[in-house]
């Protein structure tokens, strides 16, 4: 994560207004949306799940975890496999190096880890199908836009199980790699980092697993890109944030269009429901975020006093 200037008072504490356009009459006078949200909290170092309709507090914690290795939780998300049933994948990290773990979501077993992912790993996902496991980790040291640096290390099974992933050669050199994301549309896996948006072919044998860049889906239009996720509201969009805003990449024009002129904005996604989900830090706050989620078509902030919350995901399986 980037140690720089941090968003502008607009973030402060409070909901910021969405962008113009965003909103219907009809979402924004809806009930709000039911879901589950995970959080990752720096302070703690502990991954919580809760309703996003209720106070984010002890008594209503809906599940916990605290993930293997040292370090911040920098990414929490859960996926659907048919060798161990629904899956948590986790890293923690600190600027030097880090840890990739997969958790069974029903018992909370540990069932694979890795602790020499030697960058600052930012995320992790699972492509479907394969089961190659990709984490994502930008340089070494304090952030900026003079770091360079970063990799994605690619892991590949050898039965349907996690627990048989080992490393599938040398990691692949990405600056500032930061979101892979799963597109089972397109059989694609999308990554952001520095001032790129790319996707890569995941080619497998029965012994090997490789990406391949497919350069026709590279869109260089960021300024550093951080966070990659779906809009579930809309299939074929991606939403990426970066250092100056949050923007919707079109995956079959790759053309960007800005969604929101927030700084520093950690985590952003879409509900299918149209609800608008968010972490961000403010100025002269911790730069990992702040106590806040926010939801925008409801107007709602939930704190999780004592928390710095870097990222907020949606309790889904889905990719899109």
């Amino acid at each position: 994560m980037d140690r720089r200037s941090l968003l502008r008072g607009a973030l402060a504490g409070a909901v910021a207004a969405p962008a113009a356009g965003l909103l219907t009459a009809r979402e924004a006078s809806a009930a709000p949306a039911a879901f589950d949200v995970l959080i990752g909290d720096v302070n703690s170092g502990r991954i919580f799940l809760f309703d996003r309709n209720k106070p984010f507090t002890d008594h209503t914690i809906k599940g916990q975890l605290n993930p293997a290795g040292s370090g911040h939780p920098m990414e929490h998300r859960f996926r659907a496999t048919d060798g161990d049933g629904e899956i948590l994948l986790a890293v923690t990290g600190t600027a030097t190096t880090g840890t990739a773990s997969i958790y069974r979501r029903r018992d909370k077993k540990l069932l694979w880890s890795v602790s020499d992912v030697r960058n600052y790993p930012h995320s992790i996902e699972r492509a479907r199908g394969t089961g190659v496991v990709v984490v994502a980790g930008r340089s070494h040291g304090s952030g900026g836009g003079a770091a360079t640096g970063g990799s994605l290390h690619v892991f590949r099974p050898a039965n349907s199980h996690a627990s048989s992933l080992v490393r599938a050669g040398s990691p692949v050199p990405f600056h500032q790699a930061h979101g892979p994301l799963w597109d089972p549309r397109l059989e694609r896996l999308w990554v952001s980092g520095g001032k790129r948006l790319t996707a890569y072919r995941i080619v497998t044998t029965a012994n090997s697993a490789k990406l391949v860049e497919d350069t026709g889906r590279r869109l260089d239009a960021f300024t550093r890109a951080h966070d990659l996720q779906p809009d579930f509201r809309r299939p074929g969009r991606l939403l990426v944030t970066d250092t100056y805003g949050v923007y919707a990449v079109d995956t079959a024009s790759m053309t960007r269009s800005t969604l929101h002129e927030r700084r520093y904005v950690k985590s952003y996604v879409r509900h299918s429901s149209g609800e608008q989900m968010w972490t961000g830090a403010v100025e002269n706050g911790n730069v990992f975020g702040t106590k806040y989620v926010h939801f925008n078509v409801s107007g709602v902030a939930r704190a999780r006093e004592g928390a710095i919350i870097y990222k907020a995901r949606l309790d889904t399986t889905a990719y899109a």
